[in-house]
């Protein structure tokens, strides 16, 4: 069974990773020039510390596949293109945005909520409304429901300045918690 590749790259999530580790140096054009690659580049860059922090801990455990291996994995597939999705329809013209672009708007938006990772986001669009359904995890501590709202908020905004749909359910399901790392 051939290796899954990221876009139109010719590149699998593992290389993209090294790519990554290594600061993307030296360029590779292919994996620049992708919007896919680039969606998974920048998940990975927001995820920084705490993707070292839960490499290690799951390596020392013995575990095959880390949860933050699982999420990574995640954005790779929502990162496709998707469906296009209608935001404009004129005489001649119908401007869309691909699935995937709306899906890396959401999971920005809620990974900017302090404390908060976002693992899975659905999208849905039918009749010039948008529904959402993000699943994510949350530091330990912080109050569930003050950041379920905050998330909603963040992603509301988000869809709101970027398209001409109405924004319909925005579902935030918490499905993990995940303790501060201390260092020493």
């Amino acid at each position: 069974m051939a290796t899954e590749t990221i876009g139109e790259s010719g590149y699998t999530l593992e290389e993209l990773s090294e790519y990554h580790d290594r600061g993307r140096l030296p360029a590779i054009a292919a994996i620049d020039g992708d919007p896919q690659c680039r969606a998974v580049l920048d998940s990975m860059d927001r995820l920084g510390a705490l993707s070292r922090e839960l490499i290690e801990s799951d390596a020392a455990q013995g575990l095959e596949e880390s949860w933050f291996e699982q999420i990574i994995g995640e954005v790779a597939r929502e990162s496709r293109a998707g469906r296009d999705l209608p935001l404009e329809t004129g005489d001649d013209v119908t401007l869309v945005v691909t699935e995937g672009a709306v899906r890396g708007l959401v999971r920005d938006a809620g990974d900017g909520v302090d404390g908060v990772l976002v693992e899975r986001v659905d999208v849905t669009v039918e009749d010039g409304q948008v529904d959402v359904a993000l699943t994510v995890s949350v530091l330990y501590g912080l109050a569930l429901a003050e950041v379920a709202a905050q998330v909603r908020a963040e992603v509301h905004a988000a869809i709101a300045g970027s398209a001409a749909w109405d924004v319909g359910e925005i579902d935030v399901t918490i499905d993990s918690l995940r303790m501060r790392e201390e260092r020493s």
